[in-house]
Order: structure tokens, then C-alpha cells, then sequence
């Protein structure tokens, strides 16, 4: 049984492979993203905000059951893993509570709308409406604003996929982010070696494109948010992040990727690049302002339920206060889609990343936003924060996946 005392609509945004340091509110020199800086000034604004995975199936299961892959078990069967040759991810435990369930419940009306097929292959039969339409950030908005404006009381999932490759950049922000005319900037090149003639003006490029793409979501989400009654309690978050070659020899120390690939894209490292995302939660009482402290998207669930002053039954992830989240909280991320497994785990500015069947284990200062040399010795909290958590449970049987959904797949580089 769950009840809700305090029944506001709960609207979750998630901007697909949004970084947290190309934020513009959160100090990127470029303008990204205007509309979400000025929703920070009615929100709490989580720069340091940490992804359970480092690509959208898990990570995506994780934020709408409040619980990591390894407990969930919507995660990959074998290690090694190789995504690319279909080796598909098991379904979450179908006896695992997720937000959509809860709230279907207490009566509310639920729905996913995404660009994304692995957001839909990880919790969509878990909503009453589903809606995946491989198109941009326009379409998939005005989708989710004609389905809000007929209901009452609803929850909705929005899931935007511009900035994942293949980038969609809109025709005016390549000229606001002076976007160059080179072959494949929308998809990647250089992808497994940095060597060649044409590399730095090719990076610079690419990331003009994203951060563009970036911009166009962000016009995109304005008239969503400024449309919404000021009790709605809604939350925008990245589920992961995007690679740009800041790491490619620390990459190849970790992994063994069956593609080649080092250094750009997502699913196969847990470093900060990938790891880290931004999170705005606007609910009762919940401070406004910046947050820098690290908080998994895991903690999204306790938060919305606490606003909503929900009751739930067994199972499921109890409603709880930011202090209370916060005690004893150590972020994990998990579960890459391609190599071994890569774990990794924060206490403040310090952060351990763990593969397990190698036992490579490798720590690092953090406090500037990205991983530098190793640090000389693991710290001994970081190493029992690691170990507390265990192997896990197995997930359902692996996705299935059609024909439709494969093409798609194999579009966003996830298949070859």
C-alpha cells in the first residue's frame, strides 16, 4: 500500500550523456544552458552529482528504484562484456519497487516519454503510457506537454537524446558555438588512437557540437518548465556523462575495450568525465542553491517521496530528507557495457576505481573535477566503502530486442 498526504505532479527530465562541468551555471564558458541556470535559482543545484552507471540502462533503473545495478539487477550477464555484439543487459528484478509503481498506486497517472531505447528497455513497461520516438528535443517535449495538460495528478519521465552521438545539433547554435564543417562531427572519429593530422581541430570541434546540442535541449526544456504549477516537484538530471579524450592512456590501464575505443563516448569507463552529472531537484523543503558535495542519482527516489510525504510497503526505498540521504552516503557507479567491470566510489574529494577481475585498484585526488596521477596509497575508507558493497543479485532474463530497436541501437553506437 502507498499513500501520498501531499499529492504535488512529479516531472523527471533526463538530458542523455549531459556532463555536469559543461553546465554553463556551474562555471563552462559557454552559454549551454541558460534555461536550467535561471530553474537553479528555484531548485537545489548539484554540481558533483554522481551516475550509479556509466551508460543509460542501468543508470536509468537506478534512479527510478533508488538502488544500485548490483542490487537491482538490471546489469550485464558475463565478464567481460561486449554490448556491441548484443550481449544484452538482464531486465531489473521484477520484485524491485520502482518510483512509477509506487506512484501508479497512489493514483497517479504515469508515463515515459524518451529518445533513448535503452531508457525505455530498462523501466517502460513500469509506466501505464510509454512513448519512444527516436526524435529531437522539440518533438519529445511538446509530447510530454500534450499528455500533462489532460491529467490531474501525474508523473512523467522525459528523456532527451540530442547530445548522445549521434549529436542533433540545431541549425542556429552551430553558428552561436561557431561549429566547423567537418566530416563526422555529429558521430566520432579518432576513436582509437589520437595520432593523426587534423585531431585537435577535430576535438575542438566535436565539443562545440555537443555543447551545442546541449543548447538546443536547453531552449527546448523552457516553455516545459516555465508551463508547470509551482508545486510541481520536478527533478533534471544527466544519467551519465560523455568522454572527450581527457583520459586516454588511464582508459587503456583500466580496460581492455573489445572495440578499440579509448578515451570518447560512455559505457566503458567509470572516470569523471563519465561518472559525473548534474541534478536539480525543486521540492519543499528543499534549500535552494548550489550543492558541490558528491550525491548518486540514487538518492533521487528517497527525495521525491520525503516532498511528496509518501508511505510505502516493504521493498521499496523509503522517503528521506537530504541529511538524512546523506548520512553515511557513499556514492558507487558501475556496470560499463564493454571490458571488464569498473566500480568506482567517492568520500568527498577522494575516489577509488576498482576492476574487479583484475584487481586493479587506483585512487585519486578529485577536488578539481577530474582524475590526475594516482595517488601513492589507497585510503583505507575508500577501500571498506568498495568492499561494503557486494556482488548482487542477477537480474530477469536479458532485454529483448527487435529489429526497429537494433537499427536504433546500432545508430547510437551501441552495436556494430
Amino acid at each position: 500500500m502507498v499513500n501520498v498526504d501531499r499529492p504535488r505532479n512529479v516531472l523527471v527530465v533526463v538530458v542523455d550523456s549531459l556532463r555536469a562541468d559543461h553546465v554553463s551555471g556551474f562555471g563552462y564558458d559557454r552559454e549551454t544552458t541558460p534555461t536550467l541556470d535561471a530553474f537553479a535559482d528555484e531548485a537545489r543545484a548539484f554540481s558533483n552529482a554522481k551516475a550509479p552507471a556509466s551508460w543509460t540502462f542501468p543508470s536509468i533503473a537506478s534512479l527510478h528504484s533508488g538502488r544500485y545495478p548490483h542490487e537491482h539487477g538490471g546489469r550485464m550477464i558475463e565478464d567481460p562484456r561486449n554490448l556491441s555484439a548484443e550481449q544484452f543487459p538482464t531486465k531489473p528484478l521484477v520484485d524491485v519497487p520502482m518510483l512509477p509503481d509506487l506512484l501508479e498506486a497512489a493514483g497517479y497517472d504515469t508515463a515515459m516519454f524518451t529518445a533513448i531505447p535503452m531508457a525505455e528497455k530498462a523501466v517502460g513497461d513500469r509506466f501505464q503510457t510509454i512513448s519512444a520516438t527516436y526524435t529531437d528535443a522539440q518533438e519529445r517535449v511538446a509530447a510530454t506537454r500534450d499528455w500533462i495538460s489532460d491529467r490531474d495528478r501525474w508523473f512523467c519521465h522525459l528523456q532527451l537524446g540530442d547530445p548522445h552521438a549521434p549529436l542533433d545539433v540545431p541549425d542556429e547554435h552551430r553558428e552561436t558555438f561557431d561549429v566547423p564543417d567537418l566530416d563526422d562531427l555529429e558521430d566520432w572519429r579518432f576513436r582509437e588512437t589520437t595520432d593523426g593530422a587534423g585531431f585537435e581541430a577535430y576535438r575542438d570541434g566535436r565539443v562545440r557540437a555537443y555543447d551545442a546540442a546541449v543548447r538546443g535541449v536547453d531552449d527546448a526544456l523552457a516553455p516545459l518548465l516555465e508551463g508547470l504549477d509551482d508545486d510541481t516537484v520536478v527533478v533534471v538530471c544527466g544519467d551519465h556523462g560523455e568522454a572527450f579524450w581527457e583520459h586516454v592512456d588511464l582508459e587503456r590501464t583500466l580496460n581492455d575495450d573489445p572495440r578499440g575505443y579509448y578515451g570518447t563516448d560512455h559505457g566503458h569507463s567509470v572516470l569523471e568525465d563519465v561518472a559525473r552529472v548534474p541534478l536539480w531537484v525543486r521540492a519543499p523543503d528543499l534549500d535552494v542553491g548550489r550543492d558541490d558535495a558528491p550525491l548518486s542519482l540514487t538518492a533521487v527516489v528517497p527525495l521525491l517521496l520525503d516532498a511528496l510525504d509518501a508511505s510505502v510497503g516493504d521493498g521499496a526505498i523509503a522517503p528521506a530528507s537530504l541529511d538524512a540521504v546523506r548520512a553515511d552516503h557513499v556514492p558507487l557507479c558501475e556496470e560499463t557495457a564493454y571490458g571488464y567491470n569498473q566500480r568506482a566510489v567517492w568520500l568527498d574529494d577522494h575516489k577509488l576505481v576498482a576492476v574487479p577481475a583484475t584487481g586493479t585498484r587506483l585512487a585519486f585526488d578529485v577536488a578539481d573535477g577530474s582524475e590526475g596521477e594516482p595517488v601513492d596509497d589507497l585510503p583505507d575508507d575508500l577501500v571498506d566503502a568498495l568492499e561494503g558493497y557486494g556482488d548482487g543479485v542477477e537480474g530477469e532474463a536479458a532485454i529483448d530486442v527487435d529489429d526497429e530497436t537494433r537499427d536504433r541501437l546500432e545508430e547510437l553506437g551501441y552495436l556494430e
